[in-house]
């Protein structure tokens, strides 16, 4: 952690409109106990490895351990190296960063105490269960966009998939070393060459990199750096629960947060029951009940929708993960019509085509704002992070406007 900033510091960093790290730097310093994780499921790969034990068929809880401890660590690595490269190429600003900068770290470290906590619980109980599997392999959060890729972020990356991939290829190793079972050749294959891939693409960008690229160079890097950090992502994953292989690369189903017929459906428009404020955050309810505008909203919403099955059809996955403990509400609602609950994610689930991991935040957007301008009606999961606003919008049709 950097010392405190001084006054020449903090001028500077206001001149080139940079943030506080601070805050970041202290979720850092919590997610240092990742790296230990690490060191312990690595120990135990050699362990499983020496005993010959099946990969694919060790306990449930033994193979999670090993996947959420791999996921921790690379958000970790990958957010601990973006703040060293910055304040490595600007030390003139360290304990402060580029607002691009800073979002994409959170972006990291955002989702790095749920895989954790995860790890440990697995750890903990032998008869840990995954659940929904058709969530992993998990991606890594969605890359903050920003043209030309600055020169500090290609450098973590090429750092983070160094680090990255000594472990994977690690990993990989340990399995052949354990034995493939007769019939599970095809899965090794597979592991190779997604490890080759991600070997490929990180050799390339790191053999045309230079400090002096210009910008369509930065723009190939950062596109090969990004492929093989996803890849090496998965990789470590698949190297954990092998099983995955069998669906891996398949597209989700909609509806598909792992609970089907068993979830609790809700009524439909015009059937006895139904319920206008039913993707409304319930503690916020009566406030909205209590404001004209809003009533009108949410019946302009209903009417506009063109199919409000499968509007309903999100928010039955989103109970059932909140009934299951797979989500949590972080008491704060969305500040657009309908108003919805802002949830965390505990465990990995995907609702509708959209995987969640733990530690992200998301809602439920549904809008006709837009409908009578382009004909387009929202509907669909938004990921956080949020921030508290005072802002509200009715998101009334005719309200939209093209700017």
């Amino acid at each position: 952690m950097s010392e405190r900033p001084g006054l020449f510091t903090r001028v500077i960093a206001g001149f080139k409109s940079e943030v506080p790290a601070d805050t970041l730097e202290s979720v850092q310093k919590a997610g240092i106990g990742v790296y230990q994780v690490l060191d312990d499921v690595e120990l135990l790969r050699k362990s499983l490895a020496a005993q010959g034990a099946d990969p694919w068929s060790v306990p449930e809880a033994v193979s999670a351990q090993q996947l959420y401890a791999w996921n921790a660590f690379v958000l970790q690595t990958l957010g601990d190296k973006m703040i060293e490269a910055d304040y490595r190429a600007d030390a003139l600003t360290v304990g402060y960063l580029p607002r691009v900068t800073a979002e994409q770290v959170w972006a990291f470290f955002g989702q790095v105490e749920g895989w954790l906590s995860l790890a440990r619980q697995a750890a903990a109980n032998p008869g840990f269960t995954i659940g929904d599997r058709r969530s992993l392999p998990a991606d890594l959060p969605g890359w903050v966009e920003v043209e030309p890729c600055p020169r500090p972020h290609l450098e973590a990356m090429i750092a983070a998939g160094a680090a990255i991939r000594e472990h994977a290829e690690l990993a990989l190793a340990l399995l052949e070393a354990a034995g493939v079972p007769h019939g599970r050749q095809a899965d090794l294959h597979r592991l190779r060459q997604i490890a080759a891939e991600a070997a490929t693409a990180a050799d390339y960008a790191t053999n045309m990199y230079s400090p002096r690229a210009e910008a369509r160079l930065h723009e190939l890097i950062e596109e090969r750096l990004r492929h093989a950090l996803e890849a090496y992502h998965h990789l470590g994953q698949l190297v954990a629960m092998p099983s995955l292989l069998k669906t891996y690369g398949k597209p989700g189903t909609s509806g598909s947060a792992g609970f089907g017929e068993s979830r609790k459906k809700l009524p439909r428009p015009g059937q006895a029951g139904f319920d206008p404020w039913c993707l409304t955050q319930p503690r916020s309810v009566s406030r909205w009940k209590n404001d004209l505008r809003a009533r009108e909203s949410i019946t302009e919403m209903w009417r506009h929708d063109p199919n409000p099955a499968q509007t309903l059809r999100f928010q039955e996955d989103i109970n059932a993960c909140l009934e299951r403990g797979y989500i949590a509400p972080t008491g704060a609602h969305y500040y657009c019509c309908p108003w919805a609950p802002i949830f965390r994610v505990n465990r990995p689930v995907l609702i509708g085509d959209r995987r969640l991991q733990p530690g992200q935040e998301f809602t439920l957007e549904v809008s006709a704002e837009e409908i009578l301008e382009t004909g387009r009606f929202v509907r669909e999961i938004v990921n956080g992070p949020f921030h508290p606003t005072n802002q509200i919008d009715y998101c009334n049709p005719g309200d939209f406007h093209d700017d």
